[in-house]
């Protein structure tokens, strides 16, 4: 049984998305650099500086991410049939059992269109909060420099130096589908993905109901958070009798304080879960399985590590090693502050790639070159 998350290609959504950020940060260390040194002006002109400037930002960047709806509205549509074909690859045991057609019917049809519809216009309402931070973005950075050189502390290349190395580095950041501030692209794709799992799981409970489940059964996954690593895989009744009399779990029982049925909707969990007919459906894992998972442990500086600590750090060093890339990519202007920027960004860039490497090499894990990776137009300076 696969975790549904991993079977989704969200590539070229976050393609979409990368070049957007990238466009628009460029944009506005362009718009920046061409109004000359701003410590000339007096700090009433840097406020009608920032207005008129903020406005022409802002309307740009609208534009920008208004443009992208058309190749955004193509992804969602496909990425929701996959999504939903994969999710109903889980039930064909219990649709030849209870003898009915192997797929949607049309009232799960039309909870698949709802929920489409309902993300599009979800990232469409994206768009100019989109525009809205790059015109604060775009504010901050000129009042910043300029405050940096007239209390005296630095010269304006050393200001302008840090102001767009910042705003490289810091990017646009949106909030994601439980109100956390990420990156522009993370936030779309887990805007998108809290959309599908809360479409499919309408559809699940219309499947549950037609079918005439009665429990659950959860996926199961290497390097799980250690209170998911202990529930995973399993079968669950809904009943507590329906648990003693199929020797199951009971859904509601509680981890580290937590229903078992409540593990699931945590933050970033990759786990999916689907109805099942106790006594009937096979279950995908064997008890040995399930605890070789609970077990997993790497060999790091001569200590054991458990898996899921090893794997948050693979994901510590692939966000800074994507995020070097990303601001290297929006340093657009050739002179010797954006030249000095990038290879600093490259000098660190290299940095994160040699602990990523040796970190690996030294517990055995795999790199995911995938998780590193970004899709500028200029695509093949995104390979690590």
């Amino acid at each position: 049984m696969k975790n549904l998350v991993d079977t989704i290609n969200f590539d070229k959504l976050v393609e979409i998305y990368d070049n957007l950020q990238i466009t628009i940060i460029s944009d506005i260390i362009n718009k920046i650099e061409s109004t000359g040194n701003i410590t000339s002006f007096t700090k009433a002109q840097i406020k009608s500086l920032e207005e008129i400037g903020s406005k022409e930002v802002f309307y740009k960047a609208l534009d920008n991410a208004s443009g992208i709806t058309k190749d955004t509205n193509k992804e969602l549509k496909r990425i929701y049939e996959e999504y939903a074909h994969e999710d109903l690859k889980h039930y064909k045991q219990e649709f030849k059992y209870r003898g009915k057609a192997f797929k949607l019917n049309s009232n799960q049809l039309r909870i698949l269109n709802q929920g489409l519809k309902s993300t599009r216009g979800t990232l469409k309402n994206l768009v100019k909060s989109i525009a809205f931070q790059s015109e604060n973005l775009y504010i901050e950075a000129v009042d910043k420099a300029y405050m940096q050189v007239i209390s005296g502390g630095i010269d304006y290349n050393k200001a302008i130096y840090n102001t767009y190395k910042e705003l490289a580095e810091q990017g646009i950041k949106l909030k994601d589908s439980v109100g956390r501030n990420v990156q522009l692209d993370v936030a779309v794709r887990r805007n998108v993905l809290g959309g599908i799992q809360d479409t499919t799981n309408k559809i699940n409970k219309e499947i549950f109901e037609e079918l005439g489940c009665d429990g659950y059964e959860v996926s199961a996954h290497s390097g799980a958070r250690p209170s998911h690593a202990v529930a995973q895989g399993k079968q669950y009744a809904l009943t507590r009798k329906d648990s003693e009399k199929y020797g199951v779990g009971y859904w509601y029982d509680e981890v580290d304080g937590e229903p078992i049925a409540e593990l699931w909707d945590d933050y970033n969990c990759r786990h999916s879960y689907f109805g099942i007919i106790l006594g009937v459906s096979e279950p995908n894992y064997t008890n040995k399985e399930l605890q070789d998972y609970q077990n997993e442990n790497v060999l790091y500086k001569g200590k054991k590590m458990p898996l899921y600590e090893a794997e948050q750090q693979q994901r510590y060093y692939e966000r800074n090693i994507r995020n070097k890339k990303r601001a290297i990519e929006s340093i657009k202007i050739d002179t010797d502050v954006g030249n000095n920027i990038k290879n600093k960004l490259k000098e660190e860039l290299k940095e994160y790639r040699r602990k990523y490497r040796e970190f690996n090499k030294t517990t055995g894990l795999k790199a995911d070159y995938t998780r590193t990776r970004i899709w500028p137009k200029c695509w093949f300076c995104s390979i690590i």
